[in-house]
């Protein structure tokens, strides 16, 4: 069977990496989060927005 898995635990070839267009989205997402933070730590995040 085709389909059966290899006795070894071997994958035959088969890639499971994520495609390069997450590991960018994700790269951006984490940038932007670091970046938020920083900001907010250093005090300077959405001063005018208190009641």
């Amino acid at each position: 069977m085709s389909g059966s898995p290899s006795p070894s635990g071997a994958h035959d070839g088969e890639d499971h990496r994520a495609p390069r267009w997450v590991k960018v989205s994700a790269g951006i997402a984490v940038l932007l989060v670091v970046v938020f933070v920083v900001v907010h730590l250093a005090g300077g995040g959405m001063v005018g927005h208190a009641p």
